[in-house]
Order: structure tokens, then sequence, then C-alpha cells
């Protein structure tokens, strides 16, 4: 009957959803298995013990990618049942760097994500530490963190889809470029970061 039919689509659904999300949760435990440093994960933020350097993640259109869109970003990996508020919605969608961060140099760095999303949501795969800021406030804020992580500035490297994020860095010490150079929607990225823009590069750039 129809009751029937609709329990067995809502498990077929939910079965679907779990499937999809172990999977992405499985990819990011082999990239954290896979380096060598010891991390320790919280609510805010990531740790690693030791490190000398601090990496910064915007979060839309760096970590993550255009939701849903993997015809234009093959390589981006869609969470069905994850919503995404950001950029008009959608399920969330992770980007090349979203997806194997923790492959990138900055798995032996302390890390933080600094995002102009209003308020913190679940399941990305770096906890904003900073919410609601955008410009200046991105470079003001990059700076706080590297102070109370006791972190040279020189070993600061943030990472933006947006231009205007990143050159307000331009003469504070710290290191910042730009991504998702290769794929653009206007102002702002379209897939997201990908792993070779992932540098420990020295200075300010950006796509232009």
């Amino acid at each position: 009957n129809a009751s029937w039919t609709q329990t067995v689509q809502k498990v077929a659904n939910f079965t679907e959803y779990v499937r999809n999300n172990f999977d992405a949760f499985r990819s990011s435990l082999r990239g954290i298995l896979g380096n060598s440093a010891e991390r320790v994960r919280n609510s805010t933020n990531e740790t690693v013990k030791g490190g000398s350097c601090l990496c910064i993640f915007d979060v839309d259109r760096t970590l993550t990618g255009r939701q849903g869109d993997t015809h234009r970003c093959p390589g981006n990996r869609v969470i069905w049942g994850t919503y995404d508020d950001a950029y008009g919605g959608g399920s969330l969608t992770l980007s090349q760097l979203g997806q194997s961060l923790w492959q990138t140099f900055c798995g032996s760095c302390h890390v933080r994500a600094i995002t102009a999303h209003p308020h913190r949501r679940p399941n990305l795969p770096v906890s904003e530490s900073v919410v609601g800021c955008h410009g200046h406030c991105k470079a003001h804020h990059a700076s706080r963190l590297a102070s109370e992580l006791g972190v040279s500035k020189s070993n600061v490297y943030m990472f933006d889809d947006k231009a205007s994020n990143i050159n307000p860095f331009h003469g504070t010490g710290m290191n910042a470029h730009q991504v998702s150079c290769g794929s653009r929607e206007g102002s702002h990225g379209l897939c997201g970061a990908t792993l070779g823009e992932i540098r420990n590069s020295r200075g300010v750039t950006t796509c232009r």
C-alpha cells in the first residue's frame, strides 16, 4: 500500500545518505591517518601539536564548490542530505581541497577557518573559528590567531577565493593566496580550491 511504499522509500533515502556521508568521512580519515603529525580536534578548530605554521581557509567556494555542480566541477563531491545555505543554497559540495586538505603542507600546521557566512555550520572539513568576517576583518583575525598560537606572521598562510579578502594582507607580513583561479563565477570561485593551489609560497597573490 501507499504507506508501505513511503516507508521503503524513506529507508532507501536514509541508506543512501549514510553511504555518501560515510564515503566522505572515510576519505577525510585516510588523509588524517596518512599524516604523522599528531592532531587534536575540538568543536572549533584543528590543531597540530608543535605546529610552527598556520593555515587559514575561507569556506564557501574554497573548501566547498557550487552546490551540486559536478558537471563543471567533476572532481567535487556532493554530500547528499547535508544542506549548505551559502550562495543560494543546495547540497553541501566539497571542493578538491575540502576532500583532501590534510594531504597538503597544511597537514603539519595549525588549521583554522574564517568565513563571511553569518553562523557556524556542521559537517565542514574545518570548523569555522570566525564567522561574519570579510575583507580587512580576515587579515585582522588572522593576525590575532597567529598571536594566540605563537606562530610567526611569516608562517601564516591564508587561502580565499575572493581577491577582496586577499588584498588586505599586503603589508601585514603574512602570506595570502587567492584560489579557485581556474574556475570562476563572477567575483568568487566556482569549483573551489584545488590541491595544487595550496602552497607555502611567500607573499600575497591573486588570480590576476
